[in-house]
């Protein structure tokens, strides 16, 4: 599994992060406990290092899973790992909905078209907008003991707002944390309009930050190579859940279209289902100062896959680059594709 030096990298044992993370969202969420422990040992097990975690995620039981794993396999798995933890978000207290999550998993996986009252329904019991330096001191103080580490390679703003970059004394209360160790680095999830204005003058103490990329917003790569001096991680790399099906179209206009070479538009045409994953990685990482993607994957066949076509790719860079042009130009609409 390729790998890439985190910045800081003194401060945090010379790791280095896999360019392929693990996000932990669907931990206890959409995943029962085993199926979530074989996720997470297999990725590891692949070499995938870097766990993307939140206080919020599988309603606030994601982090002890994850801590189980890593303290499951001695003290050298944590060392091994670089492990990142949100705040911002809190999970409601646990309740009955919770002792009903199994019977509204099975209901889901019988009825898929449950899934978005489900998601509502999750999402409900979620309190956003957390930014205070008293929550942040409780939050990560718990998301610490959940994990069974006293320190997080990276911790970060979970959906912040703009407001969150004038926030004195909140960043500041993040510096002291990095400062102490506790935290190796401080950084920012945000949606694409708070991630504008943090590109426009980032504040020192957040030199990570995590944003949407994937080809649908593919645009947004002529920032992130501007600031190559932050450890960028692109997540959605789909474009969520209901994103595969446009990428597939994109892919399909690519191939289509007279304004690429023809020997490129001739591997685009592959059949091979390693195409996709292949060059959705690859578009986003190759000289776009984006340094990691995080896609959701649960099923070992998904982990399998998604490994290999991080380790591997059949473009060149030059390849990609034309394949970035192409799609900031819009000629891989979805409406425009010809299949």
């Amino acid at each position: 599994m390729q790998s890439i030096a985190l910045p800081g990298a003194n401060s945090l044992g010379g790791k280095q992060a896999s360019v392929l993370g693990f996000g932990c969202a669907a931990l206890l969420g959409r995943a029962t406990r085993a199926e979530s422990l074989t996720a997470l040992n297999t990725a590891f097990d692949a070499g995938v290092n870097f766990f993307d975690t939140a206080r919020s995620y599988g309603y606030g039981s994601a982090e002890g899973l994850l801590g189980h794993f890593l303290s499951s396999g001695g003290s050298s798995r944590r060392d091994q790992v670089v492990l990142c933890t949100k705040f911002g978000i809190s999970p409601a207290p646990r309740n009955w909905k919770h002792l009903v999550k199994p019977v509204a998993r099975a209901a889901v996986r019988l009825v898929p078209s449950l899934r978005q009252a489900a998601q509502r329904q999750a999402a409900n019991q979620l309190t956003g907008g957390q930014f205070t330096v008293s929550t942040l001191r409780h939050s990560f103080e718990q998301s610490l003991r959940e994990l069974r580490t006293d320190y997080a390679d990276m911790l970060l703003l979970h959906d912040a707002p703009a407001s969150v970059l004038k926030n004195t004394d909140l960043l500041e209360a993040m510096a002291r944390l990095v400062e102490e160790g506790k935290a190796g680095m401080a950084g920012i999830s945000a949606g694409p309009d708070v991630i504008a204005q943090f590109f426009r003058k980032p504040p020192a103490v957040l030199t990570t930050a995590h944003l949407s990329v994937n080809l649908e917003n593919i645009a947004i790569t002529a920032q992130t190579a501007k600031h190559s001096n932050l450890f960028l991680v692109a997540n959605h790399p789909f474009g969520g859940p209901a994103g595969v099906a446009g990428t597939r179209e994109r892919i399909a206009a690519l191939a289509a279209s007279r304004e690429l070479p023809s020997t490129l538009r001739e591997k685009l045409a592959s059949h091979d289902p390693q195409l996709l994953p292949e060059l959705v990685f690859h578009t986003i990482l190759s000289g776009t100062g984006v340094s990691a993607v995080i896609p959701a994957m649960i099923k070992p066949s998904h982990i399998a896959a998604n490994v290999r076509a991080a380790g591997s790719c059949r473009f060149t860079s030059d390849e990609l680059a034309h394949i970035r042009a192409a799609l900031t130009a819009g000629v891989a609409e979805p409406e425009l594709a010809t299949i």
